[in-house]
């Protein structure tokens, strides 16, 4: 057997970790955090190579922008609005040092570049990640639930 792996854990435990607002629109088995977190990977590595940015980085900045979320959990946005800002940033951040700052630190600086929108790739799978919850939300809808609107801009419900 082999020895524990946190970090192995952590990617295991993103892939059963659904996106709990979707639970809000009555959706009854949701897309996980890792679904999620691999469509912003691609979509903003696809993006960023049309746009000449480092489709590279923005991949990468795409496929862990959530993770720490393995730990944490998924909280779905009005909650997040309802909770002190810079104390659930801390929490992020000592989650993140946990799981990359021993072995890579570079994913630690490259988070935090993506949290503070620091560079084109950081702007752009910000954007993407927002992008992406809308065309979830389009299909939720398509499929009847109706409270997926919610989810979508006011022109759009």
């Amino acid at each position: 057997m082999a020895a524990h792996d946190p970090w192995l854990e952590d990617i295991l435990d993103l892939k059963r970790t659904p996106r709990t607002g979707w639970f809000r629109a009555g959706v009854e088995r949701p897309e996980s955090v890792a679904d999620h977190s691999f469509a912003v990977g691609l979509l903003a590595w696809r993006r960023a190579r049309a746009e000449g940015l480092d489709a590279g980085k923005a991949l990468l900045m795409g496929l862990l922008h959530d993770f720490h979320e393995a730990r944490l959990g998924d909280i779905p946005s009005p909650v997040k609005r309802r909770m002190d800002a810079e104390g659930l940033a801390e929490v992020e951040a000592e989650i993140i040092g946990e799981q990359w700052a021993d072995w890579a630190p570079e994913i630690v600086d490259l988070l935090k570049e993506l949290t503070a929108g620091e560079s084109p790739e950081a702007r752009l799978v910000l954007a993407i990640d927002g992008e992406e919850l809308r065309h979830q939300a389009r299909r939720y809808l398509a499929d009847g639930r109706a409270a997926a609107a919610d989810f979508l801009p006011e022109d759009e419900r």
